[in-house]
Parts: C-alpha cells; structure tokens; sequence
C-alpha cells in the first residue's frame, strides 16, 4: 500500500480516538477529517492533478472488495476520501447543516451510531446495485450524511435548521422541508437519470438507502421517542435554587434553539442530580450523571 495511503488511515484512527477519548464533537471532528484527507489526496496526487490519487484509489471500496478480505477495510475508510472539491465540499457543507444540530440533541454516541451504521448500509445498497463483480470505486461519506438527515427528520421533523440545496440557501426552515425537499430531488433522479458517469457519477442509490437506514436506526434508538414519558424530565424538579429557576424561566421564553441551548447547559451545569447529589452532564437532549441517573430533556 503507498506511503500516503498508510497514512492516511494513521490520521483517521488517530483523530477518531482523540475524539473520543478527549470527547470533542464528533461532527466536526468528522468535517476536519475529511478535509484533512481531501488535502492528502492532493498532496499525493502532486503533479497529475487529472488523476485519481493512490489514496483515492486505495481507500476507496469497489464492490468486488466483498470477495477479497484484504480490502475490507474499505467498507469504513471509503467514507473519508472524495473524488474532488465539489464532492468534499457539499458533503461537508450537510454534515455541519445537519449533523451538528443532530449531535447536540442525541449526543456523540447516538450521532456515531447514525452516521455510520446509515454509511455502511448504504454502500451495501450501490454495491448491490451495481453488481458485486463490478469495480466501479465508491467513494464519499454521502451515504453516511444522508443517514444523519433521515436520523434528523425522523427524531426533530419539526426543528428549524438552515436550508442548502444547489445555489439556494434559507437561514432556517422545518426540517421536513429542508430535508425532504433534498430527498424527492435524489429519489426523482434515482428513478429519472441514467446510472454511472452519464449520471455525474451520483450514488443515488447509496443516497436514498442511508437516508431510510437513518430514519430506521433513528426508530432503534433507546430513549428518544417522545412517547416515552417516563425518560423525561421537567425543569421544574432540578430548579431548586433562586438563580435555576430564573434560569429556567429564560430557557422556556427563549426561541432561538442555540440560545436556549447555552442557557441549558449553564442551568446543567448548576444543577444536582436528584438521585445521589452530584453534577450531572448534558449530552445531547439527555442529561446524565455518573451514578446512572438519566433523562431526556423536554
């Protein structure tokens, strides 16, 4: 395997341990990776710039790796090199769209769980497509990112993010329509437009089967069905000082989502667990401590 390529696994693993170990955002850390790799595919691509690098080519998957253990590895590091600028950018323009506001409401761990299973079904999906002897490579965390956007409109279908789509850009909208408009323009060109390079190269179908595997992993998730009552909590109960219920009066007047989530994380940050006294933690729509005690915020 080239030199770079080696490498460039080096940094995935790295960057993802120190993710977790120092507990970083795990969806921006995934956007600096990714650039991260894009800038390495470049470098090792110096001087034959309408080419394909070595890193592109090594780590990206090709549905007949599904016979050759070897390149298994692909399965995951596929989703971390792009083809070019515009691949890289747009997918990294989504994940901060869409998977930021998603791990600040489920926390990392759910958020890996809904990027990753979503990015290996839907590569299991195109290469089923394309044919399991085919070497067409595949490349890009799009099928991943389309995971976090079913995962998102199945959890917040009614939470206001930023719509991107081609030239058109709206500061905030519901996200049923920022992200259901993105999904009937990949489900109208999967069935409309012909496959492969006539098609610009598009993975619709990985597209469509990581965005319904998201909304599916979404539904599997312990703790994030509104129905559940009994996981929840009411503010109410944790202010039980002058200044959280002040605090607590701010959070339940406050309408802009990133203001009311800083407002939030300081009433957290002075509370104390009912069940044993200390500090809880906010994660995502779920505040925790370390004696097990947990809810989801309303």
């Amino acid at each position: 395997m080239d030199t770079y390529s080696l490498f460039g696994i080096g940094v995935i693993i790295a960057a993802l341990l120190l993710a977790h170990l120092r507990r970083y955002p795990l969806a921006q850390v995934l956007v600096l990776i990714n650039l991260g790799m894009f800038l390495l595919s470049i470098i090792a691509n110096w001087g034959s710039p309408y080419y394909l690098s070595e890193v592109q080519r090594e780590l990206g998957f090709r549905p007949y790796y599904v016979g050759e253990p070897s390149n298994w590895f692909t399965v995951f590091t596929h989703m971390f090199v792009h083809a070019d600028l515009m691949h890289v950018l747009f997918n990294m323009i989504f994940l901060i769209l869409i998977g930021v506001p998603l791990e600040e409401r489920i926390g990392r761990r759910n958020f890996a769980i809904c990027f990753f299973i979503p990015g290996l079904l839907a590569l299991l999906l195109e290469a089923t497509v394309r044919g399991f002897d085919s070497g067409i490579l595949i490349l890009g965390a799009s099928g991943a990112v389309a995971g976090t956007m079913g995962a998102l409109l199945f959890l917040y279908p009614k939470d206001e993010i930023p719509m991107f789509l081609g030239f058109i850009f709206l500061p905030r909208v519901p996200v049923w329509i920022s992200v259901g408009a993105w999904f009937a323009i990949q489900a109208v060109s999967a069935f409309t437009l012909p496959s492969g390079i006539a098609s610009g190269g598009v993975a619709y179908a990985a597209h469509i089967g990581g965005f319904v595997a998201g909304m599916g992993v979404a539904f599997l998730l312990p703790g994030k069905k509104e129905s559940d009552p009994d996981s929840e909590v009411d503010l109410e109960g944790l202010a039980t000082t002058d200044e959280l219920r002040a605090i607590k009066e701010r959070i339940e007047m406050e309408t802009e989502p990133d203001v009311r989530r800083a407002w939030l994380e300081r009433f957290v940050e002075r509370s104390v667990c009912p069940s044993c006294g200390n500090r809880p933690k906010l994660e995502g729509n779920r505040i925790k401590c370390a004696c097990g005690w947990e809810r989801s915020v309303r």
